[in-house]
Formats: structure tokens, C-alpha cells, sequence
């Protein structure tokens, strides 16, 4: 009777000891696991810096980007950013006001990019343009985009020239063409003063008349979750003269 009369106590400190030991087992587990984390994980690496001999880099926003975190740029290495705005006579981005308020409120330096439309007249196209941003055109020089189909004909490549002189007398501002080293040769016969944004996969041109070159179509800007792919340039000069621009 007497050994029956002790044999639950026995039952009960024997589950004790087995519950605390499968905690201590627990957070033994945790603690390993998170000194793995710790001293495993892969560094991150810098992709952001500006490219080696350059002092200022910045992007593009067309109408096909998402949401964009200016701020976000900011932290990462860009410095301006170029906001498309118009095409032709016949289209205008709906958020370009805001994105260009955004862009200003994260101390980006901002540009207007007007897209050319061969079909429409000089006239017609500039003055959609000061119709849609009205004064908003930023500290940047104004960039024009032209594709290589817009250039076929002696009078299209006339008709851009006089676009940026239009553009020029307007807002007492210079413009810069943004497009091909293939283009950018079509068009020498017809304009030779304004400079350009020359789109390229690297930086090996940096010819005086080359202002900004874009080095990559979709550099990846930030980490993590906030992590970007966007058209990236450069600016083709020193610190002071990007400052000094307009």
C-alpha cells in the first residue's frame, strides 16, 4: 500500500522535468538558429554608387513606371530625375505635377521630358508642352526624346530643330535631345549646337556634346523590397557644373 501511495508524485515530477527540458531544448534552438542568421547571411552589396570618373547620377520616369519612391532614390545614390510629361500634341502624363512635387520635396534636381512627334508642327508641340507643365520644367535642361523613326526626312530633323528653339526663347532655358549614338549622327547635318542625352549600355563616350549618358536600361537602385530597376545616368561633367546647369 505504501509504495502504490507514492507512485503518482513520482508521475508528475517526472512530467516537469520533461516539459522543462523540451523548453530549454526550444530556445537553445532559437538562439543557435539566430547566431547562424547573424553570421551567414550574405552581405549587401553597394550597387548604388555613382560610376567611377562620374560625380552626379539620376533616372528617367516614364509613363510604364509604377508608384516611385523619390525619397527612396535619394538615399540610393540619385540625384536628379528627368519626368516624362508630353508626346507630340497628343498625349500628357497624368501624374507628372505630382510626381514632380514628389521629386522637389526629396531635393532630387528635376527635368522635363517631352517626347517628339514628327507628325505634329514645332509650334503645335510646344506649346502642348507649356500648356501641361506650365512653368514647372525644373533646374535641368529641357530633354527632348526622339526615336530613330521620327528622323527619317530632312524636313523632320528641321522640324525638331525648330522645336528646340521654340523651347529655348520660351523658358530661357536649353534643351538636350535624348536618344541614340545612331541618331544623334542622322542629326548632325541638321542640328550641331544642342547638346545630348545619349542612351548607351556604358560610358565609354563622353564627347563634350554628350551632357548625360544613360549606362544602363534598368539598374537596379536600392535593396530589399524597395529595390528598383530604372533607366540610370550619368551626368558628363563635374559636381560644380551640374549645379550650375539649367
Amino acid at each position: 500500500m505504501t509504495n502504490n501511495a507514492h507512485t503518482p508524485s513520482k508521475k508528475i515530477k517526472s512530467k516537469k522535468s520533461l516539459t522543462w527540458f523540451s523548453s530549454f531544448l526550444i530556445i537553445v534552438g532559437i538562439i543557435s538558429s539566430f547566431s547562424v542568421w547573424i553570421f551567414t547571411k550574405p552581405a549587401v552589396v553597394n550597387s548604388d554608387a555613382t560610376p567611377a570618373g562620374f560625380s552626379m547620377q539620376g533616372v528617367a520616369i516614364n509613363q510604364p513606371s509604377s508608384y516611385v519612391d523619390y525619397s527612396n532614390l535619394a538615399n540610393n545614390g540619385i540625384n536628379f530625375a528627368y519626368i516624362a510629361a508630353t508626346t507630340g500634341d497628343s498625349f500628357t502624363e497624368d501624374n507628372y505635377q505630382t510626381s514632380y512635387k514628389r521629386a522637389e520635396a526629396a531635393s532630387l534636381k528635376v527635368g522635363t521630358l517631352q517626347t517628339y512627334d514628327s507628325t505634329t508642327d514645332a509650334s503645335t508641340q510646344a506649346q502642348y508642352l507649356i500648356n501641361h507643365v506650365d512653368n514647372q520644367v525644373g533646374q535641368l535642361p529641357i530633354a527632348i526624346s526622339v526615336a530613330s523613326r521620327q528622323v527619317s526626312t530632312r524636313s523632320d530633323k528641321e522640324r525638331l530643330a525648330e522645336l528646340i528653339t521654340i523651347l529655348n526663347d520660351h523658358y530661357n532655358k536649353s534643351a538636350i535631345i535624348y536618344t541614340t549614338p545612331d541618331v544623334q549622327k542622322r542629326l548632325s547635318t541638321v542640328i550641331s549646337k544642342t547638346k545630348y542625352w545619349l542612351v548607351e549600355d556604358n560610358l565609354k563616350n563622353t564627347a563634350k556634346e554628350n551632357q548625360f549618358i544613360q549606362y544602363s536600361e534598368d539598374h537596379t537602385i536600392g535593396t530589399g523590397l524597395k529595390a528598383i530597376k530604372m533607366p540610370t545616368s550619368v551626368f558628363n561633367g563635374t559636381r560644380k557644373q551640374f549645379e550650375d546647369i539649367k
